[in-house]
């Protein structure tokens, strides 16, 4: 397989030196950082928040839940698996144009994030992925160019991301149509559907045990004190995976 590391670091030799240019070196590392990311999901959830319904709300939820957990659990997880190196640790004359981090190289975390959170609005907005895919590439690109990822390193982490962030907006989707209508008949009845949250359940003649159920508040705390348990497990299984 060394071919394959021949070609890796012959594609990394021209994009970060043959193509270099004084606007990409204004450009890139700008791209390449947090100071455009976190702003990004901010206004997003903004305006999910307040604009997009509850389509945007169960949107902005996923996109959470899939940065959170993929980001530390999987892509982490597997840098410290693989170890490899950064490209100027093997490349004496690379040229790095931001900070020389002390994690490892492969996957890479940003190609990885932003890919995750394209395929997070793609399923929830189709034409989103007009303006996310493109931008999701050019920030990948720009981990080449400024010297601190392979080109390996942010195919994987694209793959990775979209791969992960699919898998768990269908695994919860469906476990909510599981166990959402067992344990939290109310909030179910509302959003059968997480994955198409405006999705109604076919209207039926309503029992004793359906009107019991829509008017008792009883039930409304039994859901709350599930959710929290739900939640305090969670936030246990995080600190337990950090």
């Amino acid at each position: 397989m060394a071919w394959l590391h021949l070609l890796d670091v012959a594609i990394f030799r021209f994009i970060d030196e043959t193509l270099s240019n004084p606007l990409f070196d204004r450009c890139m590392p700008f791209l390449s950082g947090n100071s455009l990311f976190v702003p990004f999901l901010i206004v997003v959830a903004a305006v999910l928040v307040w604009r997009a319904g509850v389509r945007g709300r169960v949107c902005l939820i996923m996109l959470v839940l899939v940065i959170c957990l993929g980001d530390p659990l999987i892509v982490n997880t597997i840098k410290h698996t693989v170890g490899r190196l950064r490209p100027f640790n093997d490349i004496p004359d690379a040229i790095t144009r931001v900070g020389r981090g002390g994690s490892f190289s492969m996957p890479s975390a940003h190609s990885a994030n932003w890919f995750s959170a394209a395929m997070v609005f793609f399923i929830y907005y189709r034409r989103s992925a007009r303006f996310m895919l493109p931008l999701s590439g050019l920030v990948g690109f720009s981990r080449i160019y400024n010297g601190v990822h392979y080109p390996s390193d942010v195919l994987v982490g694209a793959i990775l991301g979209v791969g992960y962030a699919a898998a768990l907006v269908w695994s919860l989707d469906a476990l909510w149509r599981r166990a959402g209508q067992r344990w939290f008949p109310l909030w179910w009845q509302r959003l059968p559907s997480l994955i198409n949250p405006e999705a109604k359940i076919e209207a039926r003649g309503e029992s004793s045990e359906d009107s019991a159920l829509r008017i008792a508040h009883s039930a409304f705390d039994r859901h709350w004190l599930r959710f929290g348990y739900l939640l305090i497990a969670l936030l246990l299984f995080v600190r337990l995976a950090y």
